[in-house]
């Protein structure tokens, strides 16, 4: 009678598992630039940090999100020019995350927030400790951009 009991359970278990199987789904659109889903931070723009971590931030940064998934980070950091990161992004839900042309993750993903005018970008870093930057919506200048290609290309021609 122990025997029943036990196989019983064991075949109501395995019932119960088999019910709950997905069915597999219909393929859905293929990703890639488009409208985002609702509940999408939308970060498309050119920003420039405004604070790092509530101070204001000891190095220069902007950041260009384009509608395609790419990005250009200008940031001066210790020096005293611009330096050209280039690579894609991805926004789910609230999280940005990205990785370099070179193939290399962003450190960590962020948690992104939009103020309700979109005119402040705030990115909480998801690391064991967190850090906030906050950005401000603004055109990155020509000068930074002609600076960061130029520097950029002084730096590859010490390679060849």
């Amino acid at each position: 009678m122990k025997s029943f009991k036990i196989l019983s359970m064991l075949l109501l278990a395995l019932l119960t598992l088999t019910g709950c199987k997905e069915k597999n789904p219909e393929p859905g659109p293929e990703p890639g630039p488009g409208p985002k889903p609702e509940g999408t931070v939308n970060v498309v723009g050119e920003w420039h940090i405004s604070t790092f971590d509530g101070e204001v931030a000891p190095f220069d940064v902007y950041l260009a999100f384009a509608e395609d998934g790419s990005f250009a980070m200008y940031q001066r950091l210790y020096t005293l020019t611009y330096a050209l990161y280039e690579g894609t992004y991805n926004v789910s839900g609230d999280i940005l995350t990205g990785s370099y042309t070179d193939g290399r993750n962003w450190k960590c993903g962020y948690k992104a927030e939009l103020s309700a005018d979109g005119r402040t970008l705030t990115l909480h870093s998801q690391e064991d400790i967190s850090l906030t930057t906050v950005y401000t919506k603004t055109v990155v200048p020509d000068s930074v951009k002609d600076e960061a290609a130029a520097t950029r290309a002084i730096d590859e021609e010490r390679f060849l």
